[in-house]
């Protein structure tokens, strides 16, 4: 694919069937409602810490699972778990993901998640606040808030985009649930985070898949990593057409591509015929 190839008037006709696909769009994945996320302040954080690589779901119940073994999940009682290697290990034993046999892989994942959890922890308790009382009761910039979870232990720039991105989508209407804000919200009733045109979509590996076969290009080859497409010029291309087709928030984007990538745009065998944005998709038109 070489977007310098492809007239302006395609790319921007491209734009708008992907901005109305994005209107009726009703597939978004949201923590199933746990009381768990909403009671604890920490436990949709430990959640986020714990949402890489594993399912979401997977790493979303995990605070429930804790909450269960430890009968509370406030700060003092986190802080007495001196090595949450062990308490991972044991989570995960049965549920890391079958398709995942690398044990190395697991052992990488366990080793950075508890070391996250551990010195966010810390963090909180020398800050002496929590993920909801860190912020204040009043309006926020989207950079604001991005450089506010920049700053804790665990969130680099793509969590935290990611963070900022689920905010707004609560904010929105997007989404009917985000025990996290929704908890800031109870607590700060006057929390919001303004200029949602000035946020930019993070870019994955399924973002990337799914933009690149959108204007023609595809990968059939097996175990190919689309991450190696993870390009400064990539990720500006993606934003720039996120601006295009969403001026009031890019970011929207993030959730129909990472949906389409997971569900329908296998790296082999991509569902060209179910997939939303086959009107859109230069790849489909091809097959």
């Amino acid at each position: 694919m070489s977007l310098k190839l492809i007239e302006l008037s395609k790319i921007v006709e491209k734009a708008k069937i992907i901005a109305h696909i994005w209107s009726e769009w009703r597939e978004h994945i949201e923590p199933d409602y746990d009381p768990v996320l909403l009671r604890f302040d920490f436990a949709p954080f430990i959640a986020t810490i714990c949402d890489e690589e594993v399912r979401a779901e997977v790493a979303w119940r995990f605070p429930s699972w804790l909450y269960n073994r430890l009968g509370n999940l406030d700060l003092e009682t986190l802080l007495r778990i001196k090595d949450y290697r062990s308490v991972l290990e044991e989570y995960l034993s049965d549920i890391w993901p079958s398709n995942n046999k690398d044990g190395k892989r697991k052992q990488m994942y366990i080793e950075r998640v508890s070391k996250n959890i551990a010195n966010a922890l810390k963090f909180f308790n020398d800050k002496s606040m929590t993920p909801v009382t860190m912020f204040e009761d009043r309006e926020y910039k989207v950079a604001e808030v991005y450089f506010m979870l920049r700053a804790v232990p665990g969130i680099g720039p793509k969590k935290a985009f990611m963070i900022t991105r689920d905010f707004a989508y609560r904010i929105i209407g997007y989404t009917k649930y985000h025990p996290w804000f929704d908890q800031v919200k109870t607590k700060r009733p006057k929390f919001n985070i303004t200029d949602l045109h000035f946020l930019d979509p993070p870019v994955d590996s399924q973002a990337v898949k799914v933009f690149n076969r959108l204007f023609g290009r595809k990968y059939p080859r097996n175990g190919y990593d689309w991450k190696s497409e993870i390009t400064p010029e990539t990720v500006q291309d993606i934003h720039m057409f996120a601006r295009l087709a969403f001026p009031e928030m890019p970011a929207k984007i993030d959730d129909l591509f990472w949906n389409v990538g997971r569900e329908y745009c296998d790296n082999i065998n991509p569902n060209c015929v179910k997939c939303p944005l086959r009107e859109a998709c230069d790849v489909t038109k091809r097959s």
